[in-house]
């Protein structure tokens, strides 16, 4: 269900069709996503306790505090261990937060048509922001519950994490995956004279190939498969990412998904010429 509010973003008053739900945002909310910085630069993560809730529906208990792991375009990752209730096995898993850090996106954001698919589904992964001369179009994308959805429905997926659940704590949160213990695609690119044979990289990416076709077939279309972060395990899997932004659709009959679906596989391919001739 939503409903309609007047509300004021960039000092031009604009309408947006807000869902009242669980994970909704406010009117309140959503004017803060333009509003001043954090002017102390400090991170606010998401309720370490809503992330062990979370577990513990899914069947996990949380045994770790949180460990450091890199930077990321929404917020800091970070591995937690945790243990198994059915079998007692542990494990690690990757949570990646959608946090408010001074001049770093968020769990939301407002940003311009052109920077997201236009196949896209609607509600409730964004909103459009009408402007009254609609020369000027934006609109509100919630990263979090369109990365979650995603690694949801394409469970069972090679190439796919594993997802453990998502957290929600205001505009905050945490999206909570398999551990892949390896390097990204990009890191191995750059080593790639010392470590390994060019080869090998043509090889990885002849698995995204089918990583992304495979999640296609399913209804998914990654909307940057050489763009996104690609991880890699100790046996040369690669794991697609980054499912923040995607279109969903048939890629088995003619028409836009099969289209878009083609225009990710060229890129690709494009990737895999930029190594042959480097």
């Amino acid at each position: 269900m939503a409903r309609k509010k007047n509300i004021q973003l960039d000092g031009q008053e604009e309408l947006i069709l807000l869902h009242v739900n669980d994970i909704g945002i406010s009117a309140e909310q959503l004017k803060a996503l333009e509003g001043p910085e954090n002017q102390e630069g400090k991170l606010e993560l998401p309720d370490l306790n809503k992330v062990r809730d979370v577990l513990r529906r899914n069947g996990f208990d949380l045994l770790s505090e949180r460990e450091a792991c890199s930077g990321g375009s929404f917020g800091p990752l970070f591995k937690l261990r945790v243990k198994s209730r059915e079998n007692g096995q542990e494990f690690d898993v990757i949570e990646r937060t959608y946090s408010e850090v001074k001049e770093i996106e968020r769990r939301f954001a407002l940003v311009n048509m052109g920077e997201v698919p236009q196949k896209m589904d609607s509600e409730p992964r964004y909103e459009l922001i009408n402007h009254a001369d609609h020369k000027d179009d934006k609109l509100v994308v919630d990263y979090l519950y369109n990365e979650a959805k995603a690694m949801a429905a394409l469970q069972g997926t090679k190439g796919i994490p594993k997802f453990y659940g998502a957290a929600y704590d205001g505009l905050n949160g945490s999206l909570l995956m398999e551990y892949v213990e390896g390097p990204d695609f990009s890191e191995e690119v750059m080593t790639a004279r010392e470590s390994i044979d060019i080869t090998e990289l043509l090889e990885i990416l002849e698995k995204v190939k089918v990583v992304y076709r495979e999640a296609a077939e399913k209804g998914y279309i990654h909307h940057n498969p050489a763009g996104g972060t690609i991880m890699i395990d100790k046996n040369k899997q690669p794991f697609l990412t980054d499912w923040y932004l995607y279109c969903e659709g048939i890629i088995s009959e003619e028409g836009p998904m099969k289209s878009f679906y083609l225009e990710g596989l060229k890129e690709i391919e494009a990737l895999e010429k930029s190594l042959l001739s480097a």
